[in-house]
């Protein structure tokens, strides 16, 4: 009786595992060795094989998996930049198969998608179900991205700050600072009232700390002497605080706040030696922008003198003067040497606005580096060229540290842009006939190789014309005014045909010159002085040009830095700030780093009838509204 018992139960059992195995569908389980091989395939970026294999694996199985799968292979798509695809296999899903965190999945590729579409409102409301509490770190991460996202496509610069400071936390450190920066950022571009109106806490917590740090630094930035104290009482209000290291400290940079009116500026620059000329015309541009302000600052000449070989400098007592003088602000030196000496002075309680830049990449509290760097030039140029959409670039520059030094800026940029270098060349100065430089450059030679091959099998002469490859965009020619006058000619012999060809202020010598009818049709990144039609809306570009009987000449650039020199002794405070600030002067479009070197965006010209004429000011810049007063 038992046995029969036992037999009976044991086929019931077997019975039902029969059973369950019938009810299983052949489409609910996936294939392992498939679904690795996605997964290998996705995390080596193979995104479109991943994406198909995804697909694969989703139409052979069922259930969540198939949910699964669909997800995978919709993440594939967006991250190939596909956001029809990855649409569509989001359409597939049935939405009762998924579970929590593949609802969050979906909806931060829904999110992505949304704001790739310029939707940012849809995003967020797709996210609006999630709250950072039901979430893992990796999706906390996720989700304050895809909102700061939505965010910026609005230009609601006070969410953003508020997604940067929930996701500062879950971040990893070396990825903390740059996220605090852009948090900086946000937040200066609120008003003191706005600042103060949405603090979103009391001390000593983290959120509120930012928001009230950002409050006193827009609210009294002008009154450095009422800055220094509340920052005192900041951080004794916050003690521990992330924005207290010494980055942060230098980024506020107390110190060097200048007054909102300024009572002293010194100017120290040499009374003589090699540099006496461009001194010279550097302090002529000074006192322009002065008298045409009508202010009453006092300007105090301090004579600064460096030898090269000695390495012996007064400029130690010649700042020392500055500052018993109680300047505000001090222009100068212009000499590297002179700025190096500057630069490893332990305090300068002074500002300096120094006329080029230090030997050493550093970052001195109080030290601003303000030049003519050639660099700024072939930085301009290419981000004009690439604006014009030039994408496949040649670059004929010459054999000299100049102009390795523009050339190595131009390709640098040019390549972070996304643009392509498919030649190069360099040529010497001393030289009048370029052919040997240009043929290969253009690809002449190349051409001309492949007739001698096909003449030499078929044994007698055929009409020929070389060709240049046709792949070229734009040639970047790195010139001074009479190689530029040789080469242009030569590259239109030798066949550039229609080719763009751009190069830098160098090709240009400050002033009308008939001979630049050669130059016709180049294009140009120049400071805007250096276009008539440009400049005459500047009262001190006008006084300079009426008081010189033979033009600015090769002095011109230099005329214009002591200009925008003055000129900035107002807009410090305000640039220093953030990187993005510009100001629209006569040497440029300018800002200033983290570091305190101010960088120069030149306007866009082009040469038509021997003479320069005026394009375009840089990208996002109204030419009408400029600054000059």
């Amino acid at each position: 009786m038992m046995l029969s018992r036992f037999y009976l139960v044991s086929v019931m059992a077997l019975s039902l595992v029969l059973s369950a195995c019938q009810s299983i569908s052949p489409l609910t389980l996936p294939d392992i060795e498939a679904e690795s091989k996605a997964r290998v395939a996705a995390q080596a970026g193979d995104y479109d094989s991943a994406a198909r294999q995804y697909e694969d694996l989703a139409e052979s199985t069922g259930g969540q998996h198939r949910a699964r799968f669909y997800i995978q292979a919709a993440s594939a798509y967006w991250q190939l930049g596909d956001a029809e695809q990855a649409r569509a296999n989001l359409a597939k899903i049935d939405r009762s198969q998924t579970d929590f965190s593949m609802g969050f999945d979906i909806a931060i590729l829904e999110a992505n998608i949304a704001i790739q579409a310029v939707n940012p409102s849809h995003a967020l409301d797709v996210l609006s179900p999630y709250q950072a509490q039901q979430l893992t770190a990796a999706q906390q991460r996720q989700l304050y991205r895809s909102r700061l996202h939505a965010y910026q496509a609005m230009n609601n610069w006070l969410e953003q700050a508020q997604q940067h400071i929930a996701l500062d936390s879950l971040l990893p450190e070396q990825e903390r600072l740059d996220n605090q920066h852009k948090l900086w950022h946000a937040l200066t571009q609120l008003s003191p009232n706005a600042l103060d109106l949405f603090n979103p806490g009391m001390p000593p917590a983290v959120d509120s700390g930012w928001f009230a740090l950002a409050y006193l630094v827009q609210a009294y930035q002008d009154r450095p002497d009422v800055l220094v104290v509340a920052f005192d009482d900041w951080k004794r209000s916050y003690p521990n605080h992330p924005a207290l290291p010494e980055v942060y400290q230098q980024d506020l940079d107390i110190g060097s706040v200048l007054p909102a009116e300024l009572q002293h500026i010194a100017i120290l620059l040499p009374d003589s030696g090699p540099y006496l000329a461009a001194a010279e015309a550097i302090k002529q541009g000074i006192f322009a922008a002065h008298y045409a302000e009508n202010s009453s600052v006092q300007l105090h000449s301090i004579a600064v003198q460096t030898e090269h070989e000695s390495g012996f400098s007064n400029i130690e007592q010649a700042y020392q003067q500055a500052v018993s003088l109680s300047a505000d602000l001090v222009i100068g030196p212009l000499d590297k040497a002179a700025i190096d000496i500057l630069s490893r002075q332990n305090t300068l309680p002074v500002p300096v606005l120094a006329l080029n830049q230090s030997t050493e990449q550093l970052h001195k509290n109080n030290l601003y580096q303000f030049g003519l760097a050639p660099e700024q030039d072939a930085i301009s140029a290419a981000q004009h060229a690439w604006a014009q959409g030039y994408r496949r670039s040649v670059v004929l520059a010459p054999d000299a540290s100049w102009g390795h030094r523009i050339r190595q800026a131009f390709i640098g940029e040019w390549t972070r842009l996304g643009g392509v270098i498919i030649n190069q060349a360099i040529y010497q100065e001393v030289d009048n006939d370029f052919s040997l430089v240009i043929k290969p450059l253009l690809g002449i030679t190349n051409s001309e190789n492949r007739y001698q091959d096909v003449r030499r099998v078929v044994k007698s002469s055929l009409e020929f014309e070389p060709r240049r490859r046709q792949d070229i965009d734009m040639i970047f020619m790195v010139a001074r005014p009479n190689k530029a006058r040789q080469l242009t000619p030569q590259l239109k012999y030798h066949r550039s045909g229609r080719v763009p060809i751009v190069t830098t202020s160098h090709a240009y010598s400050g002033q009308q010159n008939k001979q630049d009818i050669d130059l016709n049709g180049v294009f140009i990144a120049d400071i805007p002085w250096a276009f008539p039609s440009s400049a005459q809306s500047d009262f001190a570009y006008n006084t300079l040009t009426r008081d010189s009987e033979q033009g600015l000449g090769r002095f011109l650039r230099l005329y214009a830095l002591g200009t925008d020199a003055y000129r900035l002794s107002t807009e410090l405070n305000r640039l220093r700030q953030d990187s993005q600030l510009h100001y629209q002067g006569a040497t440029g479009l300018l800002s200033i780093d983290e570091a305190g070197y101010i960088h120069r965006l030149l306007d866009w010209g082009q040469f038509n009838d021997s003479q320069i004429q005026w394009l375009q000011a840089p990208e996002g810049i109204d030419s009408e509204q400029n600054n000059w007063r």
